[in-house]
């Protein structure tokens, strides 16, 4: 699974997008052990949503 990513939602106004088949689990969580990126992001009402990229720790970033 090495190289595949997973967009989740996980309220009305976070999406958690994780690294898959990782060396760790990931939480869908701000709290994750591996320090996720927020990122603001308008949503279509004009409220402010949440998007945290999650860092994977196998280093599929450099190769991508």
């Amino acid at each position: 699974m090495s190289g595949q990513w997973l967009a989740k939602q996980t309220s009305g106004n976070e999406v958690h997008v994780l690294p898959l088949g990782d060396l760790i689990r990931h939480d869908h969580t701000d709290l994750c052990p591996c320090g996720p990126t927020p990122s603001p992001t308008p949503m279509a009402d004009g409220s402010d949503g949440w998007i945290y990229t999650h860092h994977s720790l196998d280093g599929r970033e450099a190769d991508e």
